[in-house]
């Protein structure tokens, strides 16, 4: 059962955790560090029931409503604070460049909503209002919601959470109110969102990000991590793009002995396997492909609950040798991630855990972690990073059959600049691929991702290749 049962109830404002410290510090505007989950709805939703189930939900848990409080300039720490719920409805942004926690917005054709998915990755939220927001995108014959939550106050799982707290009470308030309908509804559509010019406060200032600046045919630097190679980018565009899949959950037959390697595996060893093959198509060497793969912190007995952003990273390792054999591969990945997830590490490695630490005023913190990042950015920052939230017992669901289809995507800064989420929804895996468009355009990126699903599909038919 997803729940929301962990939320801090009494106080009214608690430290960051070093992990959304260091997630704030390293944010910049041009790649907001969002976290979205995207559920598409057989019909029509009754706005008014969904604007109070958003309200009883945000009145029900202060974890959900919280922002970042005010401090002086010598504070060394950073804190939440709970605020009363505030909701607007409306189309587009709200006034004074402050986004409202309900935006509605139209689309007619699924270019005009992918276009929508872009602009809202490029809307960063200020922490000084809130954590997230629900946007309502009204089609011509089904509605789309898509909730974007601040990486710093929440992960996937807990915002798989407040998206099922909201569908919940949204099914209790709205009935049989979701209605299939062929033809556009017949109140006005809402005009696209236009994501104004952020408002931040001085905690939430970010420069530009840097560009990679590896040249394509040149072997690697020695330690150097290997990048995905540019093709056809927009430097100075901000945001994201993003390519959405849904296939059966990969399966085959088992041969020969040992565990079944998971879906995650599969995921992952595709991951590193297309990024090979795309790089040398494109003249560059290979060298060490370097994986980051968030795992959930949360006790196993209750891995659905609790807020807040409680994964930790595991990475997973494959050097030029290594990636000749896909079987082999694909049994050192899971090797490697089942060792991963046995350690019990904290979420933030050593380095990562003393520029969170209060130590010195917030300001000398954020520069300091800004500039160790630059620095560290080509040998420390993985070449991609998977999200795999797994099957989902009780997926969030506005008509309550547990088929609604649901993708989950996060951020992909540079020089990483892409990542896949999946999550399995009624025996059915939804992909995203998220890029930067300082990467690759949105061409390039659908030849990505059908490299990738190719590779996917060529692992699973491997023997032992099935997932449990």
């Amino acid at each position: 059962m997803t729940t929301l049962r962990d939320a801090p109830g009494a106080p009214s404002s608690w430290p960051f955790a070093p992990i959304e410290e260091l997630d704030l510090y390293l944010e910049n505007a041009q790649e907001p560090s969002l976290v979205q989950l995207e559920t598409h709805v057989p019909g029509h939703l009754d706005q008014a029931a969904l604007e109070a189930a958003l309200a009883g939900v945000l009145a029900a848990d202060p974890a959900t409503r919280r922002h970042l409080a005010t401090t002086s300039r010598w504070s060394r720490r950073l804190r939440w604070e709970a605020a009363a719920p505030a909701i607007r409805t409306g189309s587009g942004p709200a006034p004074s460049g402050e986004a409202g926690l309900l935006t509605v917005a139209g689309w007619r054709s699924p270019g005009q909503l992918a276009a929508l998915r872009d602009q809202l990755s490029a809307w960063p939220i200020s922490l000084s209002s809130t954590a997230a927001r629900l946007i309502l995108a009204v089609g011509p014959e089904h509605d789309v919601v898509i909730l974007q939550i601040h990486h710093a106050a929440f992960d996937g799982i807990s915002g798989l959470a407040l998206l099922a707290a909201i569908c919940a009470a949204y099914r209790d308030r709205a009935g049989p109110s979701i209605r299939p309908q062929s033809a556009f509804p017949s109140r006005p559509a809402p005009d696209p969102v236009h994501p104004p010019a952020p408002h931040r406060s001085r905690h939430e200032q970010a420069p530009a990000p840097r560009r990679d600046g590896h040249r394509p045919g040149l072997p690697p630097l020695p330690g150097l991590v290997t990048r995905i190679a540019v093709q056809a980018a927009q430097p100075d565009r901000p945001g994201y793009g993003f390519v959405l899949k849904s296939a059966p959950v990969p399966r085959s037959a088992r041969s020969g002995r040992g565990p079944y390697p998971t879906v995650n595996d599969l995921l992952v060893t595709a991951m590193i396997l297309t990024v090979d093959q795309w790089n040398a198509a494109r003249g560059r060497r290979g060298g060490t492909v370097r994986i980051s793969v968030p795992v959930n912190g949360r006790d196993p007995q209750r891995r659905w609950e609790g807020p807040g952003n409680l994964s930790r990273l595991i990475r997973v390792t494959a050097r030029p040798g290594q990636r000749t054999d896909a079987a082999g591969l694909l049994a050192q990945v899971a090797a490697q991630t089942r060792a991963g997830k046995r350690q019990p590490r904290p979420g933030l490695d050593a380095v990562s855990r003393l520029l969170a630490a209060g130590w010195a005023p917030t300001a000398v913190k954020r520069r300091t972690a800004r500039l160790a990042r630059r620095l560290a950015a080509p040998v420390c920052t993985d070449t991609s990073l998977v999200s795999n939230l797994g099957v989902l017992p009780e997926p969030p669901c506005f008509g309550g059959s547990g088929q609604d289809p649901l993708w989950f995507y996060g951020p992909a800064p540079m020089p990483r600049g892409l990542a896949v989420g999946a999550v399995t929804v009624a025996g059915r895996l939804h992909l995203c691929v998220t890029y930067r468009h300082a990467l690759m355009d949105c061409g390039a990126a659908a030849d990505f991702t059908a490299a990738y699903c190719r590779t996917l599909a060529g692992l699973a038919a491997l023997p032992g290749g099935r997932p449990p």
